[in-house]
């Protein structure tokens, strides 16, 4: 066997190898830690009965990229957006992710799954081999590839956030941006709207709450 031959066989065993350890979950997903800002820190944010939300959305490749080990989420079309809850009453609240909807123009969306979002991201382009969409809750991709960004987009998911008395606690939405082209401008003019939020001492539902994402974009975009 020549020494060019053999050069050959190597970089294609290389090849191979590569193309496995993707495969296999050897990507090296790496969680990335998130928390709650100080509140004066949020531009965009609304205060009602005793409780502020704030909120961040991270509308950029490099803005997800600091808080989620993927660097083309908003190119894959899911625009993470924090929620952050500041709860100064003397009581628990909690707030239900799965009625808050992100209204442009006429158009409502509301949050995707993290068993949606992570197969959507993480599938490699152009490939005809696909995972299921969504993976259900529990079940293994049989490789275990997702596992470890499944494990983080899940943690980090908002969920029905219980936040307690006179304490903070948020996490992420995941929206569909299927018009990436200048989404900043789009973004201008989107208000969250989040109905659902109780007193979990007596049930009492609060105010709803209407957050412009203006002040956040106009602050993210000075920068």
């Amino acid at each position: 066997m020549t020494r060019t031959r053999m050069s050959r066989q190597r970089l294609w065993w290389f090849g191979v190898l590569i193309l496995l350890a993707w495969t296999f979950g050897f990507a090296g997903y790496k969680a990335r830690p998130w928390k709650p800002r100080a509140l004066e820190t949020y531009p965009a944010r609304q205060s009602s009965q005793g409780v502020t939300i704030a909120i961040d959305p991270l509308f950029r490749d490099p803005m997800a990229a600091q808080v989620f080990d993927k660097d083309d989420i908003i190119s894959r079309g899911i625009m993470p957006l924090a929620v952050v809850v500041f709860n100064d009453n003397d009581y628990p609240v909690q707030l239900n992710s799965a009625t808050i909807e992100l209204i442009q123009d006429d158009e409502r969306t509301r949050t995707q799954e993290p068993d949606e979002v992570v197969p959507m991201l993480f599938k490699k382009t152009g490939s005809k081999m696909s995972l299921p969409i969504p993976i259900p809750r529990g079940a293994s991709s049989g490789s275990n590839a997702l596992d470890e960004p499944m494990a983080d987009f899940d943690h980090k998911f908002l969920a029905d956030k219980t936040v307690g008395p006179h304490s903070t606690a948020g996490g992420f939405l995941y929206f569909r941006v299927p018009q990436i082209k200048n989404l900043p401008e789009q973004l201008l003019k989107a208000t969250l709207y989040i109905p659902d939020i109780s007193r979990l001492d007596n049930g009492t539902r609060l105010m709803y709450f209407e957050i412009e994402l203006k002040p956040a974009i106009e602050a993210a975009t000075a920068k």
